[in-house]
């Protein structure tokens, strides 16, 4: 939870639910259509936007400040915008804001630009040449290699499909193309693509269509200077006059004649040629994991590589959820259910921001009307640690992970003997000792005890599998003492694992809990040597991650179950990011080999959120989960209490007594009438894709 006495950064262990929290000072009542975004300096920025009962239009700047969680006016100078209503506000540098567009009140639409400096409170007005695109409001826009890029909208009469975008550098505005028509959508830039997610259709229909636009392919997108190449004639290659057959985007087909349309379809608004480049679009279908864009009030974030869909209650729909786009797979993953992210279907939530280094999430909006008190649209807001959820920001430049940097060099000598100037020893992968229950007899436990319920503290030590650790905050449990963590055996002791050689500097400068023993210049700091009593081959990713800053699949991290170990490790040393890697990797990776012992890992390391979903997964496909490696490998105990938790009353029904819902399939086997079997393509979900070249 966050609020004026936990900083956003924090991040505390053990079972992890948001909290709303009302705002204070000058709360906007009934403020719509603003523009709300998040700035470095720990606050958000709310400008423009109209009021909801009195239709005046406005050009306020607010002010949330989030470690307090109260608004301000801000007093503003200099060349201010207009009022404003469905414009976009985007962090662009050097604590600037970019306004682009939107709706007066007039309803004349807008294709102004601003920029605001949030240090000094000052609007500007640039000079800007090229040709001015038209006035939109509702749009989407996107920021990548210091241009601009503003796609679709609606103008009042029609949904707009253009694509433009304003080179900053020179402040001018490239010439218009035809993308893809959209409106209320979101768009961003990843690995030199284009892509437009979400929103309304010409034909008013709200779509999970993803579709995306390659910048590789074409050198208009390569320009740096302002300049459009002039295009080749050979670029249109979809044109039917140059021999192909043309193909187009699902959303780009003709409605039928007999359809009311409020606007007319954009394919027949202008003369702009189709963007340069190839544009692709894939329609999720159905699945047990696909969100429903058609039901509910959707929010959507890009972080990463990955696209959340935050689905929040509806006057008239409750389920909410949020779930995660892999943009590499293509695959939709739940990861959470609603009650595990929103406080509850009571509160109504208007506006997304998300801080600026992509950690969390805030929803803005208010609890559902009481009778007699009228309605505030800002008055709650909803922090949401996405670290939690598995969810982490895309490295920058110069940060560890990076070719050119020390670590990512140094991991090139990563367990070498001749350069190393420390040693590392764990369990042994294969040591099994008196107890051979399940996956973790490798680790040294009462008998009798299971992993799984065992409780993670931290306040003082952490007992974990019966070995009492230094503990998660820097203190000690009376136990706990220098041979703790460094091991007497010999050599030939069969539970110690291999020396893993690497190097004091990554140790101390990378993990707080080294820091912290090698100052107190324990029997580590004079012998050279630390053990940990986890596995060898999640120590030894552990090491690697150090280096690196990345579990991603690679000879020291090639299985889910390393990562399941890494969890473990995570929440043992406090080590946030570590955590959220593995939650991400998890997410994505989960299958039916696996379910079981992240179900179980996850249990040692008090993820309940993870747990829940584990065990979800493991019900949804029971019949394959229980012919799989990971589940003969659990421990007995762990099995009855992965068995308990079926519900009581739940029965295995077969395939064709199954009921065919909305997201579900027929097939495989369920517990009772909520679980359903897999899908036909063995992932509950079916793409369809088409392609399209367009020049």
């Amino acid at each position: 939870m966050f609020g004026a006495h936990t900083a956003p950064g924090d991040f505390p262990l053990g079972p992890y639910k948001p909290k709303a929290f009302r705002t204070k000072g000058g709360r906007p009542a009934c403020l719509v259509n603003a523009s709300v975004t998040g700035c470095p300096d720990n606050t958000i920025i709310a400008f423009g936007g109209f009021d909801q009962f009195t239709d005046e239009v406005y050009n306020h700047v607010l002010r949330l400040d989030l470690s307090t969680f109260t608004w301000t006016l801000v007093d503003n100078y200099g060349e201010i915008p207009s009022v404003r209503m469905g414009h976009t506000t985007t962090y662009w540098r050097d604590n600037k804001l970019i306004v682009f567009g939107g709706e007066n009140e007039n309803r004349v639409y807008l294709a102004d630009v601003y920029l605001f400096d949030i240090t000094t409170s000052t609007w500007s007005q640039p000079q800007i040449s090229g040709p001015t695109p038209r006035g939109r409001s509702r749009h989407s826009v996107c920021l990548h290699d210091d241009k601009l890029y503003v796609i679709g909208g609606t103008n009042g009469s029609d949904v707009l499909d253009d694509l433009v975008y304003l080179d900053l550098n020179t402040m001018t505005w490239s010439r218009a193309w035809r993308f893809v028509g959209r409106f209320d959508h979101t768009s961003w830039v990843y690995k030199n693509r284009l892509y437009v997610f979400g929103g309304l259709t010409q034909d008013m229909d709200r779509t999970g269509e993803l579709c995306w636009l390659d910048f590789s392919e074409h050198p208009t997108w390569k320009s740096s200077n302002g300049l459009t190449p002039q295009l080749s004639q050979t670029n249109f290659g979809t044109d039917p006059r140059h021999g192909r057959k043309e193909r187009h985007l699902l959303s780009h087909l003709t409605a039928p004649a007999n359809s009311q349309n409020r606007f007319p379809s954009p394919m027949r608004q202008t003369s702009n040629p189709f963007a340069p480049g190839s544009v692709n679009a894939v329609r999720f279908v159905r699945g047990t994991d696909v969100p429903i864009e058609t039901a509910g009030n959707h929010f959507h974030h890009f972080c990463n590589d990955t696209l959340l869909d935050f689905v929040t209650a509806a006057n008239t729909y409750h389920d909410t959820s949020l779930s995660a786009l892999d943009l590499e797979s293509l695959v939709w993953k739940h990861l959470a259910d609603g009650e595990d992210v929103f406080v509850n279907t009571n509160y109504r939530w208007h506006y997304l921001a998300i801080s600026h280094d992509s950690t969390t999430a805030y929803l803005i909006g208010c609890p559902l009307e009481e009778e007699g008190q009228e309605p505030e649209y800002l008055s709650d807001i909803l922090p949401i640690d996405l670290r939690r959820y598995g969810v982490t920001p895309e490295r920058k430049e110069g940060e560890l992970g990076g070719p050119g940097t020390m670590g990512f060099d140094l991991a090139t000598m990563f367990d070498d003997a001749s350069t190393s100037d420390f040693i590392v020893t764990a369990l042994n992968d294969n040591y099994c000792g008196d107890d051979e229950e399940g996956l973790w007899a490798m680790v040294p436990h009462p008998r009798g005890s299971s992993p799984s319920s065992t409780s993670l503290s931290t306040q003082g030590g952490t007992a974990m599998a019966g070995i009492t650790t230094i503990g998660l905050v820097g203190q000690q449990s009376p136990s706990s003492s220098a041979n703790s963590l460094h091991s007497n055996s010999t050599p030939t002791d069969p539970s110690i694992s291999p020396a893993i050689h690497v190097h004091k500097l990554i140790l101390l400068s990378r993990w707080p809990h080294f820091q912290r023993l090698y100052a107190a210049k324990m029997a580590e700091f004079h012998t050279g040597r630390l053990h940990i009593p986890e596995p060898y081959s999640v120590v030894k990713a552990f090491l690697y991650y150090l280096y690196t800053d990345s579990i991603a699949p690679s000879p020291f991290c090639s299985s889910l179950a390393t990562v399941g170990g890494l969890l473990v490790i995570s929440n043992i040393y406090n080590i946030p990011r570590l955590r959220a890697l593995c939650l991400g990797r998890i997410n994505k990776e989960l299958d039916v080999d696996t379910a079981a012992g992240i179900w179980e890992r996850a249990g040692v390391a008090g993820e309940n959120l993870l747990r829940s979903k584990a065990a979800r997964y493991c019900m949804m496909h029971w019949g394959r989960v229980v012919r799989s490696e990971g589940f003969r490998k659990l421990s007995k105990k762990a099995m009855l209490e992965l068995f308990e938790e079926i519900d009581v009353e739940g029965r295995i029904l077969g395939g064709e007594e199954l009921e065919v819902g909305g997201g579900g399939s027929g097939g495989g086997y369920g517990f009772g009438g909520d679980v359903t079997g897999e899908g036909d393509d063995g992932e509950g979900m079916e793409i369809r894709r088409k392609e399209a070249h367009y020049s």
